[in-house]
């Protein structure tokens, strides 16, 4: 899937750099899913100082007794 985050540039260096990433969900989904950020590609948003993150995640296996 691709998604794209907003964020101050900051934010997105956080985000940018990692090769995985950690999100929380709905309470009727399983609480934690993990993806891999491929292609990330930092476009700068044209309004206050704000950036926009693109990247494709692909959801992975988490396992629970790590």
């Amino acid at each position: 899937m691709r998604v794209c985050f907003h964020g101050t540039a900051e934010e997105i260096a956080l985000v940018a750099g990692r090769p995985m990433l950690v999100l929380l969900t709905a309470r009727d989904l399983p609480r934690l899913r993990v993806f891999e950020v491929f292609h990330p590609h930092v476009l700068r948003h044209p309004y206050q100082e704000r950036y926009r993150l693109c990247a494709d995640l692909t959801e992975t296996e988490v396992n629970d007794h790590a």
